[in-house]
C-alpha cells in the first residue's frame, strides 16, 4: 500500500524501549521500596502490578492521546501509526500492548491449583515462551517493515514523527520470520517431550516437589538433580524455595522450620541414591512486579547423613 512514512530504524526503536524501561523501572523501584513486604507476600501475583502499570503506560501514550509516543519514543522522535500515518485509538493501542507484554509478564506463571507438570501447564509454557521468542524474532528478521507480532496483528507501524515528501509502497512481509519462529516452536516441543520422557530420575522427584510446594509459607519451589563433578556421577540435589516472608540470614538457616520440613520431606521420599548424596537447600524471598525485582537468598549444603542429624535435634 502507498504511504509517505519513514520506518523507524532498528536501534532507534531499541533505545526508545530502553528509555521507557528505565522510567518504568524507577517507578517500580519506588513502589518496591514502599510496599516490599506486601509484594513479597503476593508471590507470583505481584507481577500483575507491573503488568497493569505497563499496560496503562504503553496503551495510553502509544495512542492518539499522546500522538503515538511514549516518553522514549518522543525522545527518539518516533511514533506508532497505522499504514496511513494516523495515530491509533486507545482500544487498538491497548490490544497491541496486551499482545506485546503478555509473554513477558506471564512467562513462568503456573495456573493456580494445577500441577506444574500437567499437560495444560506445559502447553501454556510452550505457547507463552514461543510467543516471546516470536516477538523478538520478527523484530530482528523482519527488516522490510520492522513490524513485530503485535504490530502485524494490529496493522501498526513504528515510524519517524516526520513524513516523506514522496509517496512510496510499503514492502511486503517476508516469510523468513515465520519459518524461524515455527522452527523454534518445533524444537521446543521436541526437546520438552524428549527431556520429560527420557529422564526417569526427574520423574521420581515430581511427588517430592508437589509436597514441598504445599508447605506453609512456600510460594514457589524447584527441585533438580545434577552430578558433581559431571564425570564422577556423584548426585547433588537442589531444593530452591521462595517463601512469602522476608528472609534474613542468621547463620543458622538449616534450623529454619521451612528448610527442615522440606529436607524431611525429601529424605522420607528415599529418592536419593545414598546417604553420601549431597542436598543443597536454597531458601529466599523477594518480589518481582515485572518492572522491578528484589531477592534475598541463602543456601545450606550438606550430605544427607548430616541433614539426618540436624532433623534429630
Amino acid at each position: 500500500m502507498k504511504n509517505n512514512l519513514f520506518l523507524s530504524g532498528f536501534w532507534t526503536r531499541i533505545w526508545a524501549l530502553l528509555i521507557d524501561s528505565v522510567i518504568l523501572g524507577i517507578l517500580g523501584f519506588i513502589l518496591g521500596f514502599t510496599f516490599e513486604n506486601i509484594f513479597i507476600s503476593m508471590g507470583e501475583s505481584a507481577k500483575f502490578i507491573g503488568w497493569i502499570i505497563s499496560l496503562a503506560y504503553f496503551s495510553i501514550l502509544n495512542s492518539k492521546i499522546n500522538n503515538g509516543q511514549t516518553l522514549g519514543k518522543k525522545f527518539m522522535k518516533i511514533q506508532v501509526t497505522d499504514i496511513e500515518g494516523k495515530t491509533i485509538d486507545l482500544k487498538t493501542s491497548f490490544i497491541r500492548t496486551l499482545i506485546l507484554t503478555t509473554p513477558f509478564f506471564l512467562n513462568g506463571f503456573k495456573i493456580p491449583g494445577s500441577d506444574a507438570f500437567s499437560v495444560i501447564n506445559i502447553v501454556q509454557s510452550i505457547i507463552i515462551f514461543t510467543s516471546g521468542l516470536g516477538i523478538i524474532v520478527f523484530y530482528i528478521f523482519n527488516k522490510e517493515t520492522r513490524q513485530s507480532l503485535h504490530d502485524i496483528l494490529m496493522k501498526t507501524y513504528v515510524v519517524r514523527d516526520h513524513r516523506n515528501t514522496s509517496v512510496t509502497m510499503m514492502p511486503p512481509l517476508k516469510k523468513l520470520p515465520f519459518y524461524i519462529t515455527g522452527g523454534l516452536l518445533s524444537l521446543i516441543i521436541i526437546t520438552s517431550v524428549y527431556n520429560f520422557n527420557s529422564n526417569s530420575e526427574i520423574k521420581e522427584l515430581i511427588p517430592v516437589y508437589e509436597k514441598i510446594s504445599q508447605q506453609d509459607h512456600v510460594l514457589r519451589t524447584t527441585l533438580s538433580m545434577n552430578y558433581f563433578p559431571p564425570d564422577n556421577k556423584k548426585p547433588v540435589y537442589t531444593i530452591s524455595i521462595r517463601t512469602d516472608q522476608k528472609q534474613e540470614f542468621n547463620g543458622n538457616m538449616e534450623n529454619d522450620p521451612v528448610v527442615k520440613e522440606a529436607v524431611e520431606t525429601f529424605i522420607s521420599s528415599n529418592v536419593y541414591k545414598t546417604d553420601q548424596s549431597i542436598l543443597n537447600v536454597l531458601i529466599g524471598s523477594g518480589f518481582d512486579i515485572g518492572i522491578a525485582r528484589k531477592y534475598y537468598s541463602y543456601n545450606v549444603i550438606k550430605p544427607i547423613y548430616q541433614w539426618r542429624e540436624i532433623l534429630k535435634k
